[in-house]
């Protein structure tokens, strides 16, 4: 029998090297968690450091306090003999963050699941991140002299490498946190699931591969895929793998993590690339909702297009809210294959055998005209442009393998001498556009078609998220050298687009309200309806980075004396103070 955990907390001495070449003698705490099965990180103390060429340890500068980096105004005697001292900060769009990051409980979920320093330290790296549109991390070693953070001690860039490589390996940390995101949001969501690429040129993170890469720039990608609730419109959890790993083998994986942070029953909505049999025969065996888009052209899917496409030509096919899209509902029993995990005694089969189950699915039908007529145009576009390359010279050899394979379907090449001569494969393209146009969404409960199209179009809130990270949180670039630190990075940032998401929606939902009368007399008088309203054209007319930034104007000054400490505020104008009364911010 394997020895039994003692529980005690084992002390280790690391070297860990840095980017300038000096290496830090680091004391780390650890202690095994029985449970997780492996030793969890209590603590991580420097305690000197080797400089780059020599072998003699030397002693690191202490820490600079957070109360004397900051400049404050020089004591000048009063008439009364008493000294006082000052402190000016710039308190309004921190205020703003500081409220969010309680009201959403993002915060206390930091918090609660590590140690004060650290928990500090994640906070206010995210705020500067969330504040700053993204700005890159060097940059907080001014901006927090003005700002006030959680971290009074001061954030230098070694402070905040050496919590990136920390938290990397603190998958408790992430995973709880993830559970107490899914918790707030609310069991009853639906939730997508998709996933995005980063480009790097760097040789050091493993995870980088050649792959689909969005960003079609060429180089290695990291895969970042993204668990995303629809109703609250708020991220739940991410993870990263390699970049070559194809979408359809994640969603394992994806449901896994579900499970492990308390998720029982939801409706995952994906998009394109996650239809394979495989997968919905996982979503089934975990007792999952599932609604995702599929192509018609597969081969279950197809014979249904044909037997019912004339349906979509009736007048009650016409979707309610897009009448440019028709659509239908077909019920099928889909029989499925699953590799069995354990043996079961009552069907006699092992672990590693196939069984067969079928499922009630609804297939949901969609054609929209004007979608065909693009379709069309590029698929002829597309022939066109390989028929003329080719008959300019260009050797078939010479495209990719997409190219190449499109070539192989639908031109027919003839060879005379030294001439290449290409005409169309008429029937092999006929085919191919006679599907043009369709759009099919597989569903595992939802029957009805037009509630399953709005479901599934409110899944364009993720690609949102993901535009949102790269534009506001510094994740265009991977800027860190091992995949732990990268992993510790991207929790962050993560950190930082909980916040960009959970005020984005709470500006959306104020902007429902502003300028309505709601029959309550003071509020509904003209003077409050006419400031409302030019609050919401504000928050129209201006994106919530500038919204922020346009407090970042409100100061705070601080004077304290022996006897006494005052503080006040620069004035904010009636419709600055309407939005930070809806947001729930206190006056200062």
């Amino acid at each position: 029998m394997p020895r039994t955990a003692s529980g005690e907390i084992k002390t280790h001495i690391v070297h860990q090297q840095q980017k300038n070449g000096d290496i830090y003698v680091l004391e780390r705490k650890t202690q095994y968690d029985p449970d997780k099965k492996y030793n969890r990180v209590i603590s991580t103390t420097l305690i000197n450091k080797i400089p780059k060429g020599s072998s003699e340890p030397v002693p690191t500068r202490p820490k600079r306090s957070r109360k004397s980096s900051i400049p404050a105004a020089v004591p000048a005697p009063t008439a009364s003999g008493i000294e006082l001292s000052a402190v000016r900060r710039r308190t309004g769009m921190m205020d703003i963050v500081d409220t969010i990051g309680k009201a959403s409980g993002i915060d206390d979920a930091v918090y609660a699941h590590t140690d004060i320093g650290t928990a500090q330290k994640i906070i206010s790296l995210a705020r500067y991140l969330f504040c700053t549109d993204g700005q890159s991390l060097p940059g907080i070693a001014a901006w927090q002299y003005t700002h006030p953070l959680p971290y009074k001690e001061g954030i230098s860039e070694d402070t905040y490498h050496r919590l990136f490589a920390e938290i990397g390996l603190d998958e408790s940390l992430q995973q709880n946190f993830f559970r107490d995101r899914y918790e707030a949001v609310g069991a009853s969501a639906g939730i997508a699931y998709d996933s995005t690429t980063y480009s790097t040129y760097s040789e050091d993170q493993i995870e980088a591969r050649y792959g689909f890469n969005k960003a079609g720039d060429g180089l290695k990608t990291i895969k970042y895929l993204a668990l995303y609730s629809l109703e609250s419109r708020q991220p739940i959890a991410f993870t990263k793998q390699a970049g070559d790993l194809p979408d359809v083998v994640t969603v394992g994986n994806a449901l896994q993590q579900l499970l492990s942070i308390g998720v029982k029953s939801a409706e995952v909505i994906t998009d394109n690339g996650y239809y394979s049999e495989s997968n919905l025969s996982e979503l089934f065996h975990r007792h999952f909702d599932f609604i995702t888009l599929s192509k018609p052209n597969i081969k279950w899917i197809r014979p249904e297009i044909d037997r019912h496409a004339s349906e979509l030509e009736r007048l009650s096919s016409v979707c309610p809210y897009d009448h440019k899209t028709h659509g239908i509902t077909v019920m099928t029993m889909h029989e499925f294959t699953r590799v069995r995990e354990r043996a079961s005694k009552k069907s006699g089969l092992s672990r590693g055998d196939e069984e067969t189950f079928s499922r009630r699915m609804y297939i949901h039908i969609f054609f929209n005209a004007e979608r065909k007529v693009d379709e069309d145009h590029c698929f002829e576009k597309e022939l066109l442009t390989l028929k003329g390359s080719i008959e300019s010279g260009t050797a078939v050899s010479d495209f990719n393998d997409a190219a190449q394979k499109k070539i192989a379907k639908y031109l027919i090449l003839r060879t005379w001498g030294s001439k290449t001569t290409v005409s169309f494969n008429e029937k092999a393209c006929a085919a191919a556009k006679k599907y043009h146009g369709y759009f099919v969404l597989v569903a595992s409960r939802e029957k009805d078609t037009f509630e399953a199209l709005r479901k599934y179009r409110k899944r364009e809130h993720i690609e949102d998220y993901f535009r949102s990270s790269k534009q506001h949180a510094d994740s265009m670039r991977v800027r860190v050298w091992d995949p732990d630190t990268l992993r510790g990075r991207m929790f962050v940032q993560f950190v930082a687009l909980c916040y960009y998401e959970y005020l984005s929606e709470q500006v959306r939902q104020m902007k429902k309200t502003l300028g309505i009368p709601n029959g309550d007399p003071l509020h509904d008088l003209k003077k409050n309806l006419d400031l409302e309203s030019k609050l919401k054209s504000w928050l129209d007319n201006t994106p919530l980075y500038l919204q922020m930034q346009w407090f970042d104007v409100i100061e705070t000054v601080e004077i304290s004396s022996a006897l006494r400490t005052r503080r006040f505020s620069t004035e904010a104008t009636l419709r600055d103070q309407l939005y930070l009364e809806r947001l729930g911010v206190q006056s200062t």
